[in-house]
């Protein structure tokens, strides 16, 4: 799960994905965070599971604007709707959905899904571990970043 969300943010905020895994090699480096950051293979800071609950509308307000979270289902539901109210746009959100959300910019929600369990992954990222690591601010992700071949340079 871990290496393909760390491939899904490589594609889609590239700048990111690299900042994020530079402050994980500087953890590895670190005598106090070396034994834990060790076992972490995520680019994303943080995980939060949440399983059976629904998720009335909301913006996280911890996350950074410009950052993408992403969201993983997983369970024997079939009929759950990822709602984004700002904009108008319902999805599908069906077992094994994976989606990228800048989850601080855009209100969403999930209602009811009917019969079955329903567990979500969500991936985020805190801009307090990254600068921590004399990681440098990362803006909105852009065309130019997604298709040069280093767009940290």
């Amino acid at each position: 799960m871990q290496q393909l969300t760390n491939d899904i943010l490589s594609v889609v905020h590239p700048v990111l994905h690299h900042h994020a895994m530079q402050a994980l090699d500087k953890l590895r480096e670190g005598e106090l965070t070396k034994w834990a950051a060790e076992k972490w293979v995520s680019a994303f800071t943080g995980i939060a599971v949440m399983s059976n609950r629904k998720s009335k509308p909301h913006v996280d307000r911890l996350a950074s604007a410009p950052w993408y979270d992403m969201l993983l289902t997983v369970g024997t539901y079939r009929c759950a709707e990822l709602r984004l109210p700002d904009i108008g746009l319902t999805f599908g959100y069906d077992p094994g959905a994976v989606v990228a959300l800048c989850g601080n910019t855009l209100t969403h929600e999930v209602g009811d899904w009917g019969k079955g369990d329903r567990i979500c992954y969500a991936l985020f990222m805190r801009k307090e571990v990254l600068s921590r690591f004399g990681c440098q601010w990362v803006g909105w992700s852009t065309q130019d970043s997604c298709v040069e071949r280093e767009p940290w340079r």
